[in-house]
């Protein structure tokens, strides 16, 4: 007598397991027929290969010395880094003394001076003013009449020649060379003419050449 079922896997992650049958025989113990169960050698597998893969990695990991000499790695002693701290500090005060000030960020419109409160009062008061400019601003029949305008009752048309109507722009012709001339002259007159206070010296922008 041969009995068979399959028992539910409850492993996790185990989507594709085989059911577990158990074949049972009253004839003879020794015709049972084998216990079916998952193989897990594929999954043992890719976690060996892994392991050697990673490990083959490691191996051919190149060491500190080869680092520093393909210049992957920074070897300083404490005076050079303190030297380049040094650096990056002056760096940086002469980008904060090239800062605008609050008043010129004012000027630009970048920094606002008053709350939005004080803004949209400002803005209604300056609306209210244009329109009570326009209440008492003339018609066009009061300015005939007072000979401010006048038109004419024929229209004359003539033949214009086409030409360039945008403005001259001399600045957009400038060589590099030339640029480089401006800011040489720029920073020699800020450096040696210009009338610059001794707390103030270090506030003064110079161009870069």
């Amino acid at each position: 007598m041969r009995i068979g079922f399959g028992l539910p896997c409850t492993l996790e992650n185990k989507e594709n397991a085989r059911p577990y049958v158990i074949r049972e025989d009253n004839d003879s113990d020794q015709s049972d027929g084998p216990i079916l169960y998952r193989d897990d050698d594929n999954d043992r597998q890719a976690k060996i290969a892994r392991k050697e893969s990673l490990s083959l990695k490691l191996q051919l990991r190149p060491d500190r010395q080869d680092l520093i000499n393909r210049n992957i790695l920074h070897q300083q002693s404490d005076n050079e880094r303190y030297e380049s701290k040094e650096a990056i500090g002056a760096r940086l005060i002469r980008r904060l003394s090239m800062r605008p000030t609050a008043e010129e960020l004012i000027e630009r419109n970048i920094l606002k001076a008053q709350t939005p409160a004080e803004e949209k009062k400002q803005k209604e008061e300056k609306k209210r003013y244009l329109l009570r400019k326009l209440s008492f601003r003339p018609t066009v029949d009061e300015l005939k009449e007072k000979k401010i305008i006048r038109f004419n009752d024929y229209i004359e048309v003539t033949q214009a020649q086409d030409y360039d109507r945008r403005a001259d722009k001399p600045w957009t012709r400038l060589t590099p060379k030339d640029k480089a001339a401006i800011r040489k002259e720029l920073n020699e007159f800020k450096s040696s003419e210009m009338a610059v206070h001794e707390g103030s010296r270090h506030l003064t922008r110079f161009h870069r050449p």
